[in-house]
């Protein structure tokens, strides 16, 4: 409101100044141009005086006579006083144009002058004094007409000039009064404006607090105002609501304080019957007094009874297991300090039985103003159970379910943490080495899926069971998964001693296990790893010993190999075999090789071996026994064998076009596991039979006896379709698996392949000879075809002769050959003995 006011005195103020400042102009124009018709007066006065001299002068010039009489004196003094008024007239403020013509009059004054002297200094002669006379009254006359002349114009600008000013102080009176007036209307109109803008609030104010004063809290002003009384207004009406809201407040907690105590009531009634029926033991210390008081609850779960334990914490402390107590101490003096905002803490606790109890305690302080703490209250609860729960959870974990052992995390761990000791270790002693042991069980899967699973899982734990029984305490073994194992050898001395340790777990593994009436036999393949600078990571280590145990089961059963640097090499080698093998596959980098297989009774040819090679791109040939081990590992071998076996029965269809020789010849392709478990394998053969326009008696499958044996019902189910479409069914390395003779009865079999190991030692291992008797005896007494293999020296081919064996293949009969070389082959032995049937 203040600067309203100091806004409209301002204005007002302002305006009055504008009005007077601008009279006071005026009036002081008008006082310049007043003086200045005043001077104007004077100067006129001068000039009227000049002419009326001029005039005297004049009329005293014509009216004196010659001689000259007594009107002389007084012409000299008018002439003098003319001159005086002359030149007060010129010292007069006159514009530039008037200025010259008063010295031009000064000069004819002067002329006039001179004149009237010549005159009066002649009268001896009195022609002259006339013409003189006559001369001077003519120079009179031209001053008395510019005299005349000038004073009519000064009069003309002396009345323009007289008007103008009158103009001006009429105009200055105008402005006076004007502003005088219209300075008293808006101080009228200010006088008014204030009013109603200090009287309209007021009274707006006045009604509100009326209102409030009723009763009616909350009440609000809406009136808009942007001065000090619009600030007194929001403040006001912010009070107003305030005051309701607190009126409201008020009330809410008055009812609430009620509920309060009532539900305050009701809680202290519940507590004490939680107290007394709850599961949780609760205690309550008086920091100040150092009391502590334990429920009953609290009491009975360690199975004293009330008085057994009294109100000292020292008490508590002293039923606290040893290796907790530490710990429980330093966790209540960091809530009691104000460090932790809770207490919470797990411990075991001694009961009355000697056993110790796990229990969870939680707490909290009550603090006073300063925060120091006098008061502590909490609970405590069992929760034996929940650790027994949480330490099998860990145990299960970290071991494995069935066997019990430790499984491949834990035995990481103690790996990692091993070899840690052995890479921190600067002076390391004779018996700090140590050495990782794998181990995969031979034939695992076959007994696994000839007498089921659960006699598989029970061999698992036999043979866990033994293996824990053969190492040493310190020592770790635990199962990876499957039939995989692994071991830890602690506090070894040198490689001598891992040998020996070997040594006797390979001898105790072989012994038979007797389960569920089953006598089972199996033997394990051991690689070994032993510590050393190089290894940083325990996988490096791990990764090593199962090198080493695929290098020993390589060799055969029941073996073990210890890691060097070059079975990582050969691993890297393998490796990327794997990759070309890929590539091999993708880009057919494959030829056929056909081996003949000849009658030896009559020396005919009754059909091939499709042999597969691997023509790789910068090693040339490839053989079989080097790259289709790998493919089987890998899965190729479904692809490659796929393509093995539409390539041999496209090549066998060319060569029945070609020599016209019908279904006389057969073509054998080995089969391997994977292949022959495939469950569109039937179908796949058919269309490879139809699509190559063979018949299926042209086809020989061979077969492994091992392969029949991971799974004999299926098996036999599957060979009896494939002799139901007439394919011949051989089985390959007869006599070096470990299938029943009494099997062989179900197969659905047309020969049997003697395995080139045997014959390759027949005349120097007694061994091997009756082995092949037995197959020959074997094979006519289940009339079987035999088909001996590996053929090589002719006393050889003259004995298996002599025994009777039917047919044979070999370096001695002929050598595996590309598809042009058997061409020419096939012309010199035309013509061809029919196959039996």
């Amino acid at each position: 409101m203040k600067n309203i006011i100091i806004k409209y005195l301002l204005i007002l103020l302002v305006f009055f100044a504008s009005g007077s400042i601008l009279a006071v102009i005026n009036i002081k124009n008008t006082t310049v141009e007043l003086s200045r018709l005043i001077k104007l007066h004077q100067i006129e006065d001068l000039r009227k005086n000049l002419v009326m001299s001029i005039q005297t002068v004049q009329s005293d010039l014509y009216t004196v006579g010659t001689p000259l009489g007594k009107k002389l004196d007084s012409i000299i003094m008018n002439v003098s006083n003319l001159d005086d008024k002359a030149t007060m007239c010129i010292s007069c403020h006159h514009e530039p144009a008037i200025t010259k013509e008063l010295n031009d009059i000064q000069v004819s004054i002067h002329d006039y002058q001179s004149a009237l002297s010549q005159y009066i200094t002649a009268s001896a002669n009195s022609e002259m004094m006339d013409r003189l006379k006559l001369n001077a009254a003519g120079i009179g006359n031209a001053i008395f007409v510019k005299t005349t002349n000038m004073s009519i114009k000064a009069s003309q600008h002396l009345e323009l000039s007289t008007n103008t000013a009158m103009v001006r102080i009429n105009r200055a009176k105008m402005i006076l009064y004007s502003t005088g007036a219209l300075t008293f209307l808006l101080g009228i109109f200010i006088a008014l404006k204030l009013t109603v803008s200090v009287t309209r609030p007021v009274n707006k104010l006045v009604e509100a607090v009326r209102a409030i004063s009723q009763g009616n809290l909350g009440y609000t002003i809406s009136h808009i105002d942007k001065t000090e009384f619009g600030e007194l207004i929001k403040v006001f009406n912010k009070m107003s609501v305030d005051l309701e809201k607190g009126y409201s407040q008020l009330h809410n907690e008055i009812i609430e304080r009620r509920k309060a105590d009532e539900e305050l009531m009701e809680s202290r009634e519940q507590y004490a019957l939680a107290a007394r029926g709850a599961n949780d033991g609760l205690w309550d210390w008086n920091l100040t007094s150092n009391k502590i008081y334990f429920s009953t609850r609290w009491k009975s779960m360690l199975g004293y009874e009330e008085q057994d334990i009294e109100d000292n914490p020292q008490n508590w402390f002293d039923l606290v297991h040893p290796n907790d107590r530490k710990e429980l101490e330093t966790k209540i003096s960091a809530h009691i300090d104000g460090i932790t905002s809770h207490l919470e803490s797990e411990y075991r606790i001694l009961h009355k039985d000697k056993t110790y109890r796990w229990v969870l305690n939680r707490g909290l302080t009550v603090r006073d103003k300063n925060g120091k703490a006098y008061r502590m209250a909490g609970s405590q609860t069992d929760i034996t159970e929940r650790k027994i729960a949480e330490e099998q959870l860990l145990y299960d974990a970290f071991h494995d379910a069935l066997t019990e052992l430790p499984n491949r995390a834990l035995f990481m761990d103690r790996l990692k943490h091993r070899l840690n000791q052995f890479i921190k270790g600067k002076q390391r002693s004779k018996n700090s080495l140590f050495a990782v042991i794998f181990l995969d069980l031979d034939r695992f899967k076959i007994i696994n899926d000839s007498l089921g699973h659960m006699i598989g899982d029970q061999l698992l734990i036999a043979v866990s069971q033994r293996l824990a029984k053969a190492i040493r305490p310190e020592d770790t073994v635990a199962r990876l998964g499957g039939d995989e194992f692994a071991i830890i050898l602690e506090n070894i001395m040198d490689r001598e001693q891992v040998e020996m340790i070997t040594d006797r777990l390979l001898s105790e593994l072989p012994l038979p296990y007797h389960i569920n009436g089953h006598e089972i036999f199996t033997a394990a393949s051991l690689g070994i790893a032993i510590s050393s600078p190089d290894y940083d990571r325990p996988e490096d280590m791990l990764r090593d010993a199962d090198i080493a145990m695929y290098q020993a089961k390589a060799k055969g059963k029941a073996h073990y190999e210890i890691f060097d640097k070059k079975m990582y090499s050969s691993a890297l080698a393998r490796l990327q075999l794997e990759t070309e093998l890929r590539k091999a596959v993708e880009h057919n980098e494959f030829v056929m090789h056909y081996q003949p297989i000849i009658d030896l009774r009559n020396d005919k040819i009754i059909g091939f071996e499709a042999l597969i090679r691997w023509d790789h791109p910068t090693r040339g040939l490839i053989y079989p026994m080097e790259f289709i081990p790998l493919a089987e590992e890998t899965g190729l071998i479904l692809p490659m064998g796929e393509w093995l076996l539409n390539e041999a029965c496209s090549q066998l269809h060319k060569w029945q076009k070609q020599f016209d020789i019908g279904s006389v010849l057969k073509m054998s392709v080995n089969i391997s596991s994977k292949q022959f478990l495939q469950s569109d394998l039937i179908a796949t053969i058919d269309n490879i039979l139809r699509n190559n326009c063979i018949d299926a008696c042209c086809l020989a499958l061979e077969i492994t006896e091992s392969l029949i044996m991971e799974d004999v019902e299926s098996a036999i189910e599957t060979l009896n379709k494939l002799r139901d479409m007439g394919i011949h069914i051989h089985i390959d390395d007869f006599g070096t698996g470990y299938s029943s003779l009494s099997y062989l009865q179900r197969f659905p079999v047309n020969a049997l392949k003697i395995d080139q190991s045997f014959v390759a030692k027949m005349f120097s291992n007694e061994e091997n000879m009756q082995i092949i008797k037995t197959i020959v005896s074997l094979a006519h007494n289940l009339n079987l075809d035999l088909v001996a293999e590996g053929l090589e020296e002719a006393d050889q081919l003259t004995h298996l002769k002599e025994l009777n064996c039917h047919y044979g293949q070999g370096y001695l009969l002929s050598r595996p050959m590309g598809p042009a070389a058997i061409e020419a082959f096939l012309e010199e032995r035309l013509p061809i003995a029919e196959a039996k049937k």
